[in-house]
């Protein structure tokens, strides 16, 4: 059986035990706001977009998760951020420790799949092998980076004049691999041979044996001395020839 005395001194124990865990345990005030989801996604998208350089690049966070979920951090509260690996498209991952009072950390893990969608050039209509493009063939659309192969075209000033090197579907993603050269010569056709040396210039007339687009070498045949020869193109109708 407990005496009365032994009750008062077990009451008083727990009053001070109460006195001493309300003054020595961090207080916060009923109006203090804490970090929100949204305050975290926040962070996580300026301190992305801080590490990445994407010129008329469109950054959006598509899936986002804070470990723990159920943390309580006063706004306010300093902190430093650790991103785990490059900035990427897809999936990254950033890690933020909040300093408090009494020189304790508290850390957070935030996770987030970041979508980046960025200007590409798009063929309107199908394009047969050989078609020589034109604006009107092209438009430019907003796409996702993490989808796009790695010698997307971006401007339609980059295309018009250029050559299909195959059929091209409506609606594709225009790349590099599509596109070639012009043809500046045409086999069979009449062209000029400019032979070059140090303090000398000769023109003479020449027969395309190939096909040839610029900065490529075909065989001519010198009209005059009937001589083929191996020659580089240098423009509509020219070829050059250097000693």
């Amino acid at each position: 059986m407990i005496s009365p005395i032994m009750l008062y001194c077990f009451k008083v124990f727990i009053l001070w035990l109460a006195i001493f865990l309300f003054f020595m345990s961090p207080r916060v005030h009923a109006n203090t706001s804490f970090f929100t989801e949204q305050d975290y996604k926040e962070i996580f998208l300026r301190e992305f977009k801080a590490r990445v350089n994407i010129p008329g690049g469109d950054i959006s966070v598509e899936k986002f998760r804070v470990e723990p979920s159920d943390i309580r951090i006063p706004k306010g509260s300093p902190y430093k951020i650790d991103w785990i690996g490059p900035a990427k498209a897809g999936s990254n991952v950033a890690i933020v420790t909040f300093s408090r009072s009494g020189g304790v950390n508290q850390i957070v893990r935030l996770w987030g799949f970041v979508e980046i969608k960025v200007p590409v050039v798009v063929v309107r209509q199908n394009l047969p092998n050989g078609a020589l493009l034109e604006e009107s063939n092209l438009v430019q659309e907003m796409r996702e980076l993490s989808r796009l192969p790695q010698d997307v075209v971006s401007e339609i000033s980059e295309a018009i004049g250029k050559e299909t090197r195959m059929s091209i579907k409506a609606g594709t993603v225009l790349r590099r691999a599509h596109l070639t050269e012009p043809l500046v010569i045409r086999r069979n056709q009449v062209v000029e041979i400019i032979a070059r040396g140090r303090n000398f210039e000769v023109k003479a007339k020449g027969i395309a044996l190939q096909n040839g687009r610029l900065g490529e070498f075909i065989r001519v045949k010198n009209i005059s001395s009937q001589r083929i020869i191996q020659a580089k193109v240098s423009g509509e109708g020219k070829v050059e020839v250097s000693f």
